[in-house]
């Protein structure tokens, strides 16, 4: 089995060969892309792919893939109380009314758990255009995928198991995802793009950013679930991971959570051992949990069944004997009910001509609608928060905003830096003066030139 991840502009690769209840790692590659994945020509892109699966002599055709974190959209909801078969319907409706997209346009998966008091799930989607774009790019470097999967979550004990949870952060070259895990399925998944900085040649992660990101995944979580996570589980290589491992652990103090770096799992991965010399890592652990007796559930490629396993379906034993046996009911019946049949279909084409016009403007109206209504609102909430925040800082620009999150149409967060503590000073006094916004505090304010800051204040709290 090939484990492939193609995550910012870097392909990683690592061919594993199961033995006797062991895997062995046989050959390993990781190497810069020069063309982007979703811009430049599939063809193009599948080619460079293949050229450097050849130069490293990786042969094996069947892969496990990571689809990208940032793909992959989640919605979390506690389950109703509800009959088993009302239970679909239920998650079809959540999606149509959460997702961005129709249904029609996502690949969806589902993560189930539960804890002692209420039953959850998590939705996973990624878009069938970026997926359609994934598979063309893989049959061009001749590859086919049996798996396409969350990365993140194949990592070892990453979705835990009932009664024990974990919060798992990956480190990547461009930012940081963060999986949270209870009940025995994910609860949240979330990436933070803007949490590494360049200063010159050296470059470092914001962990008070990393932190405030996490206690406010946290802050949304239930009680039960909460409760149950013991460990913030830090993933990745060199000095960044290593600095946010040292730094959250002063953040997070008093959380209850234990703070470690996993760089490995003492050669058994998803209770099958490891033999041989691999960077430990999504692309590691994607190869090994297709080769385990436990595959995840989560597989974001479409089942395409054989043409033998249709064929066998069409035709098993059981189906042979009841259509024999319902055959000729079938054919005595059907003659009479052919000319029924004749007039209802008239009857219907007949209603069919006088609503056809509406039918097609009320399906184009709908078509609109789910397109527009996840940015649609009516009071203008949002805009009306960022032309205030806009109106507070200084037109000369010593004091910049790198992140405004909105939560709730009520709950404000602005985190950025500022050359001037005094203008600072004058722009939450500015925002405090205005009759909408109250409640302004300032989390942090670090560093000196520039100074970074984090505040935040309710919106709509004063008449």
């Amino acid at each position: 089995m090939l484990g492939l991840t193609l995550d910012n502009g870097r392909l990683e690769a690592v061919v594993l060969r199961r033995n006797n209840g062991s895997v062995e790692v046989k050959k390993s590659v990781s190497a810069p892309l020069t063309l982007d994945l979703m811009r430049n020509e599939a063809e193009l892109v599948g080619r460079e792919i293949r050229n450097l699966l050849d130069a490293a002599d990786i042969r094996e055709r069947r892969c496990a893939v990571g689809v990208p974190a940032e793909w992959v959209l989640s919605l979390h909801h506690q389950l109703p109380e509800l009959p088993p078969e009302d239970i679909q319907s239920f998650l079809s409706l959540e999606a149509e009314r959460g997702f961005p997209s129709s249904p029609e346009q996502l690949q969806l998966a589902l993560s189930n758990h539960r804890t002692p008091t209420a039953a959850y799930a998590t939705q996973l989607a990624v878009s069938r255009d970026q997926l359609d774009r994934l598979e063309a790019v893989l049959a061009a470097a001749q590859l086919r995928p049996v798996h396409l999967a969350l990365g993140i979550a194949a990592l070892p004990e990453a979705l835990g198991s009932e009664g024990r949870g974990n919060l798992t952060v990956l480190v990547g070259e461009a930012g940081v995802t963060l999986l949270v895990a209870a009940g025995g399925g994910i609860v949240a998944l979330r990436t933070l793009d803007n949490v590494i900085e360049s200063e010159g040649s050296e470059r470092r992660v914001l962990a008070d950013v990393v932190a405030r990101e996490l206690r406010i995944t946290l802050a949304n979580l239930t009680e039960d679930l909460r409760g149950e996570l013991r460990q913030v589980r830090i993933v990745g290589t060199g000095s960044l991971t290593e600095q946010l491992v040292r730094e959250l652990e002063t953040h997070l103090r008093g959380w209850g959570l234990e703070v470690r770096r996993l760089s490995s799992a003492n050669g058994i991965e998803h209770g099958v051992k490891v033999l041989g010399e691999a960077p430990f890592g999504v692309t590691l652990s994607l190869a090994v949990e297709q080769l385990s007796e436990r595959p995840s559930q989560i597989n974001f490629l479409p089942p395409k069944p054989t043409f033998w396993q249709q064929l066998s379906t069409r035709y098993s034993g059981r189906r042979l004997v009841y259509g024999g046996a319902t055959a000729g009911a079938v054919a005595t019946i059907v003659c009479g009910l052919f000319l029924v049949q004749t007039v209802q279909l008239a009857g219907l084409r007949s209603d069919w001509k006088t609503m056809e016009a509406k039918v097609r403007e009320l399906d184009e109206l709908q078509g609109r609608i789910r397109t527009f209504r996840p940015w649609y609102d009516p009071n203008l909430t949002s805009l009306g928060i960022l032309q205030r925040v806009t109106e507070a800082f200084p037109e000369e620009g010593t004091v910049t905003a790198k992140i405004v999150e909105i939560r709730h149409q009520s709950a404000v967060n602005v985190s950025g830096t500022t050359r001037d503590n005094a203008a600072l000073l004058k722009t939450l006094d500015q925002l405090r003066a205005a009759p909408e916004v109250g409640d302004v505090k300032v989390e942090t304010i670090s560093g000196k030139s520039p100074m970074q800051f984090t505040f935040n204040f309710q919106w709509g709290v004063r008449p």
